[in-house]
């Protein structure tokens, strides 16, 4: 006969402080749900507990071990629907592991539709439904689901999310900006990097790229007002994250500031997400994408790497792709491509920029489209003009294409000068021509 320890422990101390079901209830934590979980009808998440511990003022493991108690095998159809979703959701997380997106695309939806009662359910499916369309390369509806959870967030106040609230917003940025949506990608950053830093994780991982990708956006746009947005800071925080110690301090220190804020839930998260970066590889190489790519912007600015630091990128490329997804892996490829062309390899920088162009999705066009300038700029240095100029005309046509004019027009500027340097002159000329057009073009058209 099951046992429900957990849920006579839950009501035994909320009747010893005087609390109806209706006081110790929360937006996404209803009385109604609390009456489930007092009649055994539902299994309590380690989310719920934390919550109702900290509303009861009484340690987690006071009602963790009721609920260990509690979990004798019987009467299992009172919770199968919770039951359901979760086995739903770690199928789909296998799935996704062993490299089977569409595979996890599936199970994610069913667990979508399946988690009707469970408001932490809804938002689990679809960060992670989110995510798989983003390996997919289905942006435009990585972007939309990302969008619904942060906004589900923002809706029911879940507090102890806030490390899942910054993946979010980082992800979505990073929709936004290789859809070419930059002037989006700039307001949604900068807000939601004013955020992180009230909230004090803005020195965690994922907020670090959020900026680095604002400060990328706001280039490719061709600059123009401000985002006061420290580029060196940015940097030096991502180079940093080619040490996992690093990663793991950046989490503690944000775990830190969030319990003296009061909020215990979140301190109590990323003190689980700093664990699992010190122990899990895939963890660990967010990071290492995080800083490839900070590091390849700044090569693709001109700035030459320091030789400890560059040795260091090499080892986290390899970490991307032996413990990375394929998207992890070929984006990370593509930044290194561009750190070694700075770096005056040419052949291999070349030689890796098509490894990158041949596993990166189609629908991530800026990515796309800046490793083929890069192919482009490794072949002109190579003196293979012929071959560089079909890199640079691709390049440039797809960021013309994507709306990114002057970016487009950048490119085709560097074709002219190749050209003018090779002795065809009326080549030149027409490039010029041609990119000045491009320049003088109504913005995204």
């Amino acid at each position: 006969m099951t046992t429900n320890n957990f849920g006579q422990k839950l009501r035994s101390l909320r009747l010893q402080r005087g609390l109806s079901q209706n006081d110790l209830a929360e937006p996404g934590l209803s009385a109604g749900y609390i009456s489930l979980l007092e009649n055994g009808k539902r299994p309590p998440t380690s989310e719920v507990i934390l919550r109702i511990a900290a509303r009861l003022d009484v340690s987690p493991e006071v009602l963790s071990s009721a609920q260990e108690a509690s979990a004798q095998p019987s009467d299992i159809g009172s919770i199968e629907v919770d039951y359901a979703t979760q086995v739903i959701l770690l199928r789909g997380d296998l799935a996704f592991s062993d490299g089977d997106i569409s595979g996890a695309c599936d199970s994610f939806e069913a667990a979508l539709e399946n988690a009707v009662h469970s408001v932490a359910d809804q938002m689990e499916a679809v960060h992670r439904l989110a995510r798989a369309c983003e390996h997919l390369g289905e942006l435009d509806r990585a972007a939309e689901l990302y969008r619904q959870w942060l906004d589900l967030h923002q809706q029911q106040r879940v507090s102890g999310w806030v490390h899942k609230w910054v993946v979010c917003a980082a992800a979505l940025t990073r929709c936004m900006l290789e859809l070419g949506r930059l002037d989006e990608a700039v307001a949604f950053g900068v807000e939601s990097l004013a955020q992180a830093r009230t909230l004090g994780v803005h020195g965690i991982p994922p907020a670090v790229e959020l900026a680095s990708s604002v400060q990328y956006a706001h280039h490719c746009r061709g600059g123009g007002g401000r985002t006061d947005i420290d580029s060196g800071a940015v940097e030096e925080a991502a180079a940093g994250f080619l040490s996992r110690d690093v990663q793991v301090a950046a989490y503690s220190q944000a775990a830190q500031a969030a319990e003296e804020n009061g909020d215990q839930e979140s301190a109590y998260a990323l003190l689980v997400e700093a664990f699992q970066t010190k122990v899990m590889d895939i963890r660990a190489v967010a990071g290492d994408r995080i800083a490839v790519t900070a590091m390849a912007y700044r090569a693709h600015q001109g700035g030459r790497l320091p030789a400890q630091l560059q040795s260091n990128v090499r080892p986290a490329v390899q970490r991307l792709q032996e413990f990375g997804t394929a998207v992890d892996a070929s984006l990370g490829t593509a930044g290194f491509a561009n750190i070694l062309l700075n770096s005056g390899e040419s052949e291999e920088a070349h030689r890796t920029a098509v490894d990158a162009l041949a596993t990166m999705p189609a629908a991530y066009r800026l990515s796309r489209a800046q490793t083929a300038l890069t192919a482009g700029r490794a072949l002109r240095e190579l003196g293979q003009y012929k071959q560089a100029r079909g890199s640079y005309e691709s390049a440039s046509t797809q960021l013309i294409d994507m709306g990114l004019g002057w970016l487009g027009a950048n490119a085709l500027f560097e074709l002219a000068e190749m050209l003018e340097q090779a002795g065809d002159a009326s080549g030149a000329l027409s490039v010029y021509r041609t990119a000045s057009k491009t320049l003088r073009a109504p913005r995204g058209t």
